[in-house]
């Protein structure tokens, strides 16, 4: 039988609603439905009344109260617990069913009309699954179920059987069976979210609190700045290094000057807008002619993997007071980088300047991508983002598409999707493997025209807010809550482990690849290989 919800509220202390609940899930019974645990807001003789477990069937409505350990009745009054930890004097447990039944009658015909004028019955059945009550006048023994029929919940599907007749016989104005589209509107009334998961824009909204928290968690590893004049700090993708880069250069304004410097442009214009208002300047490696000749008292580099060689160590060493064996500076250094693009850099230069420094880390936790994120990242790449604390997402979406066309088709219905569940454009990125938007599919979208070009608004103010469009390339160092991966060729991913490991990375909360053909066997192989290079497949 199904069950609403399908699985225990770990609330829920009782032990006999915990069997009843197993014992329902177990009845191979697809047209009947169980609620759990169903809240009367209004009740005649409580300010709160519940019903254990309210069943939606077939031919009536089933209401089931369970009482689980000792029950007594002593003089017309009943007593519910161990002795001397009694609860008590209370009603009868089957008049607290037939209450119970009435109101909830009441209310669910205020929602989908009178009860009786549909045809649909009701009726209770009282369960003490510990115990044998003793026959009294208060009740049929069709409308009571104890310990030796109950028989450790293989009593309970003959049970409800026996009890279904029963009321059925008291209510011969019944028209049964109640049609399903009246048992839907039924359940609806009482559970109307049951089966929904909240929009994903609430989802967002709770993911960035809990992004939020745990950065700025990440702030206590600032403590190392005073402790460690020059110091690298390691972590994979979404660990936080650029955040507590862009906070170490605005702590150290306040001692001296102050060098920010990166490889990518777009992530130096970034944190330069981040940095408006503080005494630090902030360049793209690419522009430090600028300030050549000039030596700063704090020098911080972020994604400084991009730049390992010697020769861009003797640029940096030059900006620095006291060069890089002596100078007060910070390395953020992605070690991911050695498994993905060991041609990138020079493990020579990296040897020299941990010779030099202090190394923390890595950074073990990663703030940026949920669960669903770190995990697929890992199975392809074999990199570590460190242990995913946002929680979980959204699964990781994979579509085929044959070309331009139906991947911009694909794409305009997944972003429809997501606009209908309430996602801000700001909040969604498109990135293209090709990097090329006049070749690229995105140009063949419905939303073409109100989509931004990254490069053009990163680090000003001056966004319409919409939905944005990049290079893998121009993103790297930058997040967003939903990114979606187009034009991804398999020559794409050709010993380009690097190129997957930035885009999927940059995803908040969801990520949707379109996958050309070809590009789904490719990833395979990226897997396969990953397996077998940590052993997990010979």
């Amino acid at each position: 039988m199904r069950i609403i919800p399908s699985e225990i509220s770990s609330s829920t202390r009782s032990q006999a609603e915990r069997s009843v609940f197993a014992a329902l899930k177990a009845i191979p019974d697809d047209q009947s439905v169980a609620l759990h645990t169903v809240h009367l807001p209004r009740h005649e003789k409580k300010r709160v009344g519940e019903i254990d477990f309210v069943l939606v069937m077939p031919h009536m409505l089933l209401f089931i109260e369970v009482k689980g350990g000792r029950v007594r009745e002593s003089d017309g009054q009943w007593y519910y617990g161990p002795q001397g930890r009694e609860d008590g004097p209370k009603e009868s447990p089957f008049v607290q069913a037939s209450g119970g039944m009435h109101e909830f009658e009441r209310k669910l015909g205020s929602l989908v009309g009178d009860l009786r004028n549909h045809g649909v019955p009701g009726g209770y059945l009282v369960i003490t699954p510990d115990i044998d009550l003793v026959r009294t006048t208060e009740f049929e023994p069709e409308q009571y179920l104890g310990c030796t029929a109950y028989d450790g919940g293989r009593g309970l599907a003959a049970g409800i059987e026996r009890a279904t007749r029963f009321w059925l016989r008291r209510n011969r104005w019944a028209r049964t069976p109640v049609p399903a589209a009246l048992r839907r509107r039924m359940v609806e009334a009482v559970r109307p979210d049951f089966d929904r998961v909240p929009n994903l824009r609430s989802r967002l909204t709770h993911l960035d609190a809990t992004f939020e928290r745990l950065t700025n968690e990440q702030l206590e590893r600032l403590d190392e700045l005073d402790a460690n004049p020059r110091l690298i700090w390691t972590g994979g993708a979404g660990t936080g290094k650029t955040f507590l880069a862009a906070e170490a250069a605005r702590r150290k304004s306040a001692r001296g000057t102050v060098l920010f410097t990166c490889e990518s442009e777009t992530l130096a214009r970034h944190v330069g807008l981040v940095l408006a208002e503080e005494p630090v300047t902030v360049l793209p490696f690419n522009r430090l002619d600028e300030v050549r000749g000039k030596r700063f008292d704090h020098l911080i580099v972020d994604e400084a993997q991009d730049l390992m060689t010697f020769g861009n160590l003797d640029t940096l060493d030059e900006l620095v007071t006291n060069g890089l064996l002596a100078g007060r500076w910070a390395f953020m250094l992605d070690q991911n980088n050695q498994v993905l693009t060991p041609e990138a850099y020079d493990p020579d230069a990296w040897e020299y300047l941990l010779s030099l420094g202090f190394v923390f880390g890595p950074l073990g936790r990663n703030c940026r991508n949920t669960a669903q994120i770190v995990n697929q990242v890992r199975s392809y790449t074999g990199a570590d983002l460190g242990v995913a604390s946002a929680g979980e997402g959204e699964p990781v979406r994979f579509v085929d598409v044959d070309d331009e066309r139906s991947e911009a088709d694909a794409l305009d219905s997944f972003l429809h999707r997501l606009f209908e569940e309430g996602v801000s454009p700001r909040d969604v990125t498109i990135l293209s493997a090709r990097g090329d938007w006049e070749t690229g599919s995105a140009r063949l979208s419905r939303h073409a025209p109100r989509i931004e070009r990254f490069a053009d608004v990163v680090g000003t103010r001056h966004t319409k807010q919409r939905v944005t469009w990049s290079s893998i390339a121009d993103f790297k160092g930058h997040e967003n809550h939903v990114v979606c991966l187009v034009d991804l060729e398999p020559s794409h991913l050709e010993s380009r482990l690097d190129a997957v490991y930035v885009a999927w990375t940059r995803a908040r909360a969801q990520l949707w690849i379109a996958c050309r053909p070809g590009a789904r066997q490719a990833l395979k192989e990226l897997g396969t290989a990953v397996l077998m290079r940590e052993g997990r497949l010979v």
